[in-house]
């Protein structure tokens, strides 16, 4: 089932040789994995170095690791709904205030933006627009991170405005872990792409209220969009129990 590895990492390389038996269904949902001595004849790599891939395919959540017995194949949809439900509860307010920064300050920055970003500037964001996308269909989820945050990041910078992009600089740490999560399954990523072409289109036509309408919808549809994806797991999990 599984060839020797050649050598460039072999550690990677052997994570991401299991994750692809596994996502494709050739090793399928509830199936034990070999042993680790196993594992280390067939991949060719150390024992430590399977223990590391282990570890990582556990917190990924494509296995769970239970003690004394061995390492078996879950069901990673579920294990992606409960992480992002966790991380909803805990973060539930800053969350909320997160996102009154952003209608507070990134409206305003693309209205601005509208009247005066240049067209090279407009090229370079049309060109984000166009990786965001190409990274979405791809499913790379942190290239889709990166380039939601350089075309929000652009929009400040076209504002022309120092305070405001300053007053933006020093939450998008916050926003990496909020992005990260927002674009993570369950949720549906393609409508952010629907979002940025219309802001595009209102700071191409240099139409100030337009393009800070587009990017307070935005933001509101974002907050929105948690919401309602938290929720629907939430109760989804609770009649499922209730049923049950």
């Amino acid at each position: 089932m599984l060839n020797p590895l050649e050598r460039t990492p072999v550690t990677e390389e052997a994570l991401e040789r299991i994750k692809e038996l596994i996502t494709s269904g050739t090793i399928p949902v509830g199936e034990k994995l070999p042993p680790e001595y196993q594992l280390v004849a067939q991949l060719g790599i150390s024992r430590p170095s399977v223990r590391e891939v282990l570890i990582t395919l556990q917190a990924e959540g494509y296995i769970e690791i239970r003690r004394g017995i061995g390492a078996f194949v879950i069901d990673k949809v579920d294990f992606d709904k409960k992480k992002f439900v966790e991380w909803f509860q805990t973060n539930e307010f800053k969350i909320q205030e997160l996102l009154e920064a952003r209608m507070a300050i990134e409206p305003m920055a693309a209205s601005l933006a509208a009247q005066r970003i240049t067209d090279e500037e407009l090229e370079q964001l049309g060109a984000l627009y166009e990786e965001f996308v190409k990274s979405i269909e791809d499913h790379k989820l942190e290239e889709i991170v990166k380039g939601d945050e350089l075309f929000h990041e652009m929009i400040l910078k076209a504002s022309r405005n120092e305070l405001l992009y300053f007053m933006y600089s020093n939450f998008i740490p916050a926003m990496h872990d909020y992005r990260s999560r927002a674009f993570s399954p369950p949720a549906n990523p393609y409508k952010a792409t629907e979002a940025h072409i219309k802001i595009y289109n209102a700071l191409k036509s240099r139409n100030a209220n337009e393009a800070f309408q587009a990017m307070l919808f935005h933001i509101r549809e974002s907050q929105s969009d948690i919401i309602e994806t938290a929720q629907t797991i939430f109760y989804s999990k609770k009649e499922q129990i209730e049923k049950s």
